[in-house]
């Protein structure tokens, strides 16, 4: 401890003494302190320039890029490897418009300040067109320009604003210019008409006059007929004009702008009838074609009243929205059906089922009547049943029965003769000669009774029945309904026959005072002859070329004329 002690009393004898020297010589004092003072100073300057060559070390003090081109942050770095990103502080940078900013660069723990210029040395590029312009009007010089390519705003400027108001073609000089004062010259073309290029005419309007189409010009005609043109039908048509010699085309429109005029009412109904739009309309008017629809399609399975929108849509899309009231209730009432009675019917004719029967209901919408004739074979004797079926659209129904029995045809002579007596009274007019009396009857048959090429020989009423009544049969049936007719029309008259061969022929022989003559009213193919009065020779030699068609044998008739 007294070691430690002295050593302590000696150090502090020696600083004493330190110090008295130091008092009592104070020039080296002053120097001591400037010499320190320096070695601070020379200390903080040697840190500044290390600082200072770190910093340029690390960061770009300067960059340059072209306009539009990214620019990120490490492009500003030495050493691009390093991680960087843009500091606040910095300005924004819009690569699109060339100047100089001021960024701040964050690198590690330190930002670093630096200049970025933006520079457009890259002149602008476009495609010039044609414009087409009718007299008098103008348009801006960007019109004459298209695809324009630059990394900078481009304003598009005349070299030589065209004259608007001269007919004919014009070149035209556009300027491109860049925000960085670097231009492009495009050539394009302007054409000024005489005709308006273009005409809207609301539907419903007149036909155009030259006057709508001609804007200037002594001599004009229509080389197309716009007469010809449906007016009422939205459409776009080319019109030819010739104006002063020249050939031009304008595009004729016909619009539709004028929306329909639509009127609706309420409609009271019955749950599960199928509604439409047009139930509920009252009245539409429009210059064209108008379709209407729901804008909702109602429910229409809803007990009660329900608010409808109804849209009418014209030809040219415009459209009328209207509301209506759909009021719905339920229907349990079955419709009633009336006048269902047996029927009769003779062999192989046909039957009018509906005939004389009605059906009525609270609702006649939907309302139907089928009958079941399954069970009935119109070409059998018997007797059959049937039913009918009424079934309204809430699918309320009622049956009914009956039966139809079919019974034999019988064949009255009286009967077709009062029925041969009723043509020959609308075809026959009083003071005509028996002449004239035959054409009249030629002409009936032919045009009353149809051809098919087969029927029952053996009953002549049957076959005249057939062909008064049925109007259908072969050359039998048409010899027998004359043979009804002449007979009736008192003139006199005869069957005849061909000889029997692979086929046979009926016509008829007449006398109506001078003597007999051939009639035949079989319509034949392809030559159609009038047969009607022929002597002997006219139809042998028609037989006879034609197949020997009314070879008969003589001696079984008198002598023909």
């Amino acid at each position: 401890m007294d070691t430690v002690m002295k050593q302590e009393n000696d150090e502090q004898k020696q600083d004493e003494q330190e110090q008295e020297q130091a008092e009592s010589s104070p020039v080296s004092g002053r120097w001591r302190r400037i010499l320190i003072a320096g070695a601070v100073i020379a200390a903080a300057l040697v840190l500044l320039s290390v600082f200072f060559l770190y910093e340029n070390s690390l960061v770009y003090r300067e960059c340059y890029a072209e306009a539009g081109v990214e620019v990120a942050a490490a492009d500003f770095l030495k050493n691009s490897e390093k991680p960087a990103y843009f500091a606040e502080g910095g300005d924004a940078v819009d690569v699109f418009v060339p100047g100089e900013y001021h960024v701040k660069i964050q690198t590690g723990y330190f930002s670093h300040n630096s200049t970025l210029h933006i520079m457009d040395t890259i002149a602008p590029e476009g495609e010039g067109v044609k414009v087409n312009l009718e007299l008098g009007q103008e348009c801006a010089a960007d019109e004459f320009v298209t695809a324009i390519k630059d990394a900078t705003k481009v304003t598009v400027s005349y070299v030589k604003e065209p004259d608007f108001e001269l007919p004919g073609h014009q070149e035209v000089e556009i300027l491109l210019t860049d925000l960085g004062g670097n231009t492009t010259m495009v050539a394009a073309e302007l054409f000024i008409s005489q005709v308006v290029t273009e005409l809207s005419l609301e539907a419903g309007s007149r036909p155009p006059v030259l006057s709508d189409f001609v804007i200037e010009g002594e001599d004009a005609a229509f080389l197309t007929d716009v007469g010809k043109f449906d007016y009422t039908v939205p459409a776009d048509h080319k019109v030819k004009l010739r104006v002063d010699g020249n050939d031009y085309e304008a595009l004729l429109h016909i619009v539709d702008t004028v929306a329909p005029v639509l009127n609706v009412h309420d409609v009271r109904s019955f749950t599960t009838l199928a509604r439409t739009a047009d139930d509920f309309v009252a009245s539409v008017e429009d210059i064209t074609e108008v379709k209407t629809a729901f804008v909702i399609d109602p429910d229409v399975t809803a007990v009660g009243e329900q608010e409808i929108e109804i849209c009418a849509t014209d030809a040219g899309g415009n459209q009328t929205v209207k509301t209506a009231k759909l009021i719905l209730e339920e229907d349990k009432e079955a419709p009633v059906i009336s006048g269902v009675t047996d029927l009769n019917v003779i062999v192989g004719s046909t039957v009018s089922y509906k005939k004389n029967v009605t059906v009525t209901d609270n609702c006649q919408e939907g309302l139907s009547l089928t009958v079941d004739n399954s069970a009935v074979n119109l070409n059998v004797e018997g007797t059959y049943p049937i039913t009918y079926v009424a079934r309204d659209g809430s699918g309320n129904e009622t049956r009914a029965e009956a039966s139809v029995t079919v019974r034999p045809r019988v064949y009255d002579e009286g009967e077709v003769n009062a029925i041969a007596d009723g043509v020959l009274a609308q075809i026959i007019t009083p003071g005509m000669e028996p002449g004239q009396k035959l054409e009249a009857i030629y002409r009936y048959v032919q045009s009353h009774v149809g051809y098919t090429g087969h029927s029952e020989k053996g009953n002549w009423i049957r076959a005249a029945y057939e062909g008064l009544v049925d109007g259908k049969g072969d050359c039998y049936v048409y010899a027998c309904t004359s043979k009804v007719l002449l007979t009736r029309a008192g003139i006199a008259n005869m069957d005849i026959t061909k000889i029997p061969s692979r086929t046979s022929h009926y016509w008829n022989l007449v006398n109506i005072g001078n003597g007999w003559y051939h009639f035949d009213t079989t319509p034949r193919r392809p030559d159609h002859p009038h047969i009607c009065m022929w002597t002997e020779e006219q139809l042998m030699a028609y037989s006879a070329s034609h197949g020997n068609s009314h070879n008969y044998d003589h001696s079984q008739y008198p002598e023909v004329n």
